[in-house]
């Protein structure tokens, strides 16, 4: 099927969540039921030490340590306050909460502990539209972001996911509150839900009612699009994903015409070496690896400071139709993105914002 299909399948030991765009895997989300994550929770947490130059530390309720984005304004140590996990420990690195708690839809950001309504720089739409939303939110408790594609919902729809919103972060600002962090099918709806999927086909029983629970409250326009999975075997495999799926643990990445990338990750930055193979035509391989570096970013939940090494130019015109090539592929990339101009050794470094948990691929 072509178009924009979302595939759900959940069992007792995973729920995981993709988009299918034109028969290809372009996002993907993993649940591991043994290995939970907390991206995305709000807990309690009370303040222990702040110190220069690092910010404030916090205690979270299972004694676990965690370091603030900032410090938050006007509290002491031994004050309590909820946060919201932004990133788990990893390797040497501490976990990192905010006191900045945010609350994802398609088409809305809700900031319960803040006020006013901002739109994104990179918002899809007119002036007029702009200027609607933001008297339509205006008179809403909390503060608001309209997303990038929020012009592809109409009023009533972003009403409708305004109230879940609305609904989901009150009461948020007590001391003791908390909240789950959020699946793996609402993290792919709140990144890729927009524009408006062809169909949601899901498998399992757990999985269909996590997505009608979902589509009621954020987007009831959808439900008709929902629909269970009914042939037998395995949804995924059925659409060939489980392969495509296993490939992502490699660290290799065929391009479509022969060339490949090496993509390499450590604790700093990720490393990806663009090879043109037998491709004789070195500027079509760095066009085509745009591409596929901007598919990868997304599937492999990349994020933090990334480099690229591509193959050779002479040309600085076709280094520079390289990097355009690149910025691109990733202007529909949910997560911001920055770009600088390739360094006369040839290499590209961009950054990507983290997002969401980390791809849980092991069995």
């Amino acid at each position: 099927m072509s178009g924009r299909l979302i595939l759900v399948e959940g069992d007792a030991k995973q729920l995981r969540a993709a988009l299918i765009e034109d028969r290809r895997l372009t996002a993907l989300e993993i649940d591991r039921f043994d290995r939970p994550t907390r991206v995305g929770s709000v807990l309690p947490a009370k303040i222990i030490r702040t110190v220069r130059g690092l910010g404030a530390f916090v205690r979270l309720p299972d004694g676990s340590e965690m370091l603030l984005d900032r410090e938050p304004a006007g509290r002491a140590a031994g004050e309590a306050l909820p946060i919201q996990i932004l990133r788990e420990p990893r390797g040497a690195k501490l976990g990192l909460g905010t006191a900045s708690i945010t609350l994802a839809g398609r088409a809305l950001i809700h900031l319960p502990l803040e006020s006013g309504v901002t739109i994104s720089r990179r918002a899809e739409m007119q002036p007029e539209r702009r200027a609607a939303l933001q008297s339509l939110l205006a008179g809403k408790t909390g503060g608001w972001i309209l997303r990038r594609k929020a012009g592809a919902l109409a009023d009533a729809d972003i009403e409708i996911e305004a109230s879940a919103l609305e609904s989901e972060g009150r009461g948020l600002g007590a001391a003791n509150s908390s909240l789950p962090a959020p699946d793996a099918f609402r993290r792919l709806m709140a990144d890729h839900g927009l524009p408006n999927p062809t169909r949601i086909v899901v498998a399992g029983r757990g999985a269909l009612r996590t997505v009608e629970r979902w589509s009621a409250a954020f987007a009831p326009d959808l439900s008709s699009r929902v629909g269970p999975h009914g042939d037998p075997g395995s949804l995924f495999d059925a659409h060939d994903l489980d392969e495509q799926i296993a490939l992502l643990s490699e660290s290799w990445v065929a391009l479509p015409e022969g060339g490949s990338l090496a993509i390499e990750r450590t604790e700093a930055l990720t490393v990806i070496d663009v090879n043109a193979g037998a491709e004789p035509n070195a500027l079509n391989t760095n066009l085509v690896a745009a591409k596929e570096i901007a598919r990868q970013l997304v599937l492999r939940h990349i994020g933090g400071i990334v480099v690229i090494d591509f193959v050779s130019l002479p040309r600085p015109a076709d280094r520079d139709r390289t990097v355009r090539a690149l910025k691109e592929s990733v202007a529909n990339d949910s997560a911001r993105t920055h770009i600088l101009p390739m360094s006369a050794f040839g290499l590209v470094e961009m950054t990507r914002e983290r997002r969401g948990p980390g791809l849980e691929l092991d069995p």
